[in-house]
């Protein structure tokens, strides 16, 4: 009899120490900065790109400075022999040509290249919001521990 309530007892222990972790790592997650989440819009430019300076006004219209004030990290490089792009992107084949990486800096999207339309840029702005939202799903559900795949939680 000692020995089950023993074993029991470590059961329900350990549930509980389980569950304790559960609701550490649920307050870590709701406290970190949004801009983890954020995607950078790495823009690659050059000082005489007049299709840059058009893609320039394009960023600044109503909706897409919305779109990258809420969801992007913009930043802008220009196309020299000193440009470092992070591991693995392929090299621009010229100007203006926009990376969409995460918070790894790994490409989620192909990159936009040339010159857009507003409404071409709205599809690639919102494309990369898509894409980063199922690498992020896909995070949260490699992170869930296993009491909380069990209740769903």
């Amino acid at each position: 009899m000692f020995w089950k309530t023993l074993v029991f007892s470590l059961i329900i222990g350990s549930l509980s120490l389980l569950y304790s972790m559960e609701d550490f790592n649920t307050t870590q997650d709701t406290n970190s900065s949004d801009s983890s989440n954020k995607i950078t819009f790495l823009y690659i430019d050059s000082d005489t790109c007049e299709f840059c300076r058009r893609l320039d006004e394009m960023l600044n219209a109503p909706k897409p400075a919305e779109l990258l004030e809420k969801y992007f990290i913009v930043r802008r490089e220009l196309l020299n022999e000193d440009l470092e792009l992070p591991d693995g992107l392929p090299l621009p084949y010229g100007t203006p040509t926009v990376y969409f990486l995460d918070n790894k800096e790994q490409a989620i999207m192909e990159p936009m290249r040339g010159e857009k339309t507003e409404e071409e840029l709205l599809y690639f702005l919102n494309e990369a919001i898509r894409e980063n939202q199922k690498t992020i799903s896909k995070k949260e559900e490699k992170s869930k521990t296993i009491w909380q795949k069990l209740f769903n939680k």
